[in-house]
């Protein structure tokens, strides 16, 4: 696995513990644009921009299991989306036990175990 990434703490930059991840992305409000970083299953980083709330690509069946449960976070992924790609297929799953920041409106969350 990637070790963590080094930011250079700004002015605007708060650091909150992993588990308020969940917690922080939940209390955006509906239709925030916001990005997360976090490292995929291959150990490669990726930036993803996302959006709070949205009903794009939702066909009303829901899930099979609980993502929280799992520690995950469903996002619809706005670059796949700016490509033309099927909105029922710009849903993806962060794991919260990767993300390493969050940025919402110029303010970013550095997480930390």
């Amino acid at each position: 696995m990637v070790g963590p990434l080094l930011y250079q703490k700004s002015k605007h930059m708060k650091i909150i513990p992993r588990v308020q991840v969940q917690e922080t992305i939940n209390n955006l409000k509906g239709g925030t644009i916001y990005s997360v970083t976090f490292v995929k299953k291959d150990g490669s980083i990726r930036l993803m921009n996302s959006i709070k709330n949205t009903k794009k690509g939702v066909t009303g069946e829901g899930l099979k299991y609980d993502a929280q449960d799992r520690g995950l976070i469903p996002v619809y992924d706005l670059q796949l989306a700016k490509k033309g790609e099927a909105e029922n297929k710009c849903w993806r799953m962060v794991n919260v036990a990767t993300v390493q920041k969050i940025v919402v409106n110029h303010e970013e969350f550095l997480v930390q175990d």
